[in-house]
């Protein structure tokens, strides 16, 4: 499969040129908006998004036999070729999607607010490789930028690990390839060189009796607990995955939102929610870099999480915690970081896998039910058996996904052990079973 990754270089030299670059870049997109807008209809009859992209350059862009419709070239002079394509292909991006969200506005009986022209466009110019960005030696690259009055090339310092891991990258797999970076503003005015990297990784397709799974149950008081399984339903590690630290800075940024709207009211309060957010982010990034450090550790092959829908109404004391919980952010991140080792990212049904005890007794009671006294994350079996709830739902999870293998391997086990029943309600214990009567 092709694999396809970003990484970001600061640089801290020729920051103004870099500015102010972007800056004219963003004004360029916005001077082609009107033409893009007053010539839609032809183009919307053209399906190729390169004869949109030259029929365009042709309204603003004069040669020597041909004189253009705007004064594109007066207004930005001497603008560099790529930069004034790929402006000309944000413009079209532009009006094209207020067209159409306009249009919808007015098929639903013009409810609600009538969109508009987004016209402050928060986007950065893309240096391609050659004409715009060359790589040099001792850690700088020059970039083509508006400085002075004119374009012309700067050089700028790349810090030395970040190109240290490029280059591993690099090393590690020859079919890795680098794309042309893109300017990227981060918060406090710092600058970066993202670039993707594209590279073709063979996943293992190993068959079911010979997979080593890590299950995974993402829970809010601790961030994951993994169990690494086979398929025999034989639990060979376990880990609990609890980034405090991180977690403890979230709580705090979102006190101090508390403390500050108690004081102020909701206005002017999105600096501190941008705050939190990074910081959540962060903790869902530190969560899933553990886990699929942990999955490497035990050579495992599949990684499973639990299929979580955490849409609709919030209900309860706790749904502020439940809304901060990026669980999706953090799949998603667990599962780029995974095929980039070699690891496939598995889904099963989140339902009951807490609820129903992994030994086969039913439902166990947890928290409050079991005692006025006895934390949320301890439940009691119906033999009275004390176990971890997040541990016994990472077994479930684990079984399930063994089950669904093996009745897609051997469709007729179902005949043989009727009882495992539906996958709602599959247990480990149901692996025990299944594995008892394969093993005959």
């Amino acid at each position: 499969m092709k694999h396809t990754s970003s990484y970001s270089v600061e640089f801290k030299n020729n920051l103004r040129a870099v500015k102010n670059t972007v800056l004219l870049y963003r004004k360029a997109v916005e001077y082609l908006i009107t033409p893009v807008k007053d010539h839609y209809e032809e183009l919307k009859k053209i399906k190729s998004s390169n004869y949109q992209q030259q029929y365009v350059e042709h309204l603003v862009h004069s040669t020597k036999n041909h004189k253009a419709v705007y004064d594109f070239d007066k207004e930005f002079y001497k603008f560099p070729s790529y930069f004034r394509r790929s402006a000309i292909t944000h413009a079209i991006g532009a009006v094209f999607s207020y067209m159409s969200n306009h249009k919808l506005w007015e098929d639903n009986g013009r409810k609600g607010r009538e969109p508009k022209m987004g016209t402050d466009m928060n986007i950065c110019p893309c240096f391609f490789h050659g004409n715009m960005f060359l790589w040099k030696e001792n850690g700088t690259a020059a970039v083509k930028v508006f400085a002075d009055n004119d374009w012309i090339w700067r050089e700028i310092t790349l810090k030395k690990t970040d190109l240290k891991y490029l280059n591993r990258r690099i090393k590690e797999n020859p079919s890795c390839t680098v794309s042309s970076p893109v300017i990227e503003r981060k918060p406090k005015g710092h600058y970066f060189l993202r670039f993707t990297l594209t590279e073709q990784i063979d996943l293992p397709s190993l068959p079911v009796r010979e997979r080593l799974i890590c299950a995974v149950d993402l829970g809010i008081n601790t961030d994951a607990v993994c169990t690494v399984m086979n398929v025999h339903g034989t639990v060979l590690a376990r880990k609990f995955i609890n980034c405090a630290r991180e977690k403890d800075s979230v709580h705090n940024a979102l006190h101090r939102i508390s403390v500050f709207q108690r004081l102020h009211g909701s206005h002017d309060v999105r600096r501190l929610w941008s705050v939190a957010e990074r910081r959540n982010e962060n903790h869902a990034h530190m969560v899933a870099n553990r886990i699929v450090e942990y999955a490497r550790e035990r050579q495992c092959d599949v990684i499973v999480f639990e299929h979580l829908d955490t849409r609709g109404k919030k209900r309860g004391s706790r749904k502020q915690i439940l809304a901060m919980w990026r669980h999706r952010d953090l799949q998603k991140t667990a599962e780029s970081l995974a095929h980039k080792y070699g690891m496939r990212i598995s889904h099963v049904n989140a339902w009951n896998t807490s609820r129903l005890a992994y030994d086969g007794s039913g439902s166990a009671k947890r928290g409050k039910a079991v005692a006025k006294d006895n934390p949320y994350d301890m439940c009691q079996f119906t033999t009275g058996k004390m176990y971890n709830c997040d541990l016994n739902a990472s077994y479930n999870i684990g079984a399930r996904y063994f089950i669904r293998e093996l009745y897609k391997e051997t469709p007729d086990l179902m005949a043989k052990v009727p009882e495992v029943g539906s996958g709602t309600r599959r247990v480990l214990a149901d692996l025990w079973r299944l594995d008892a009567v394969i093993s005959q």
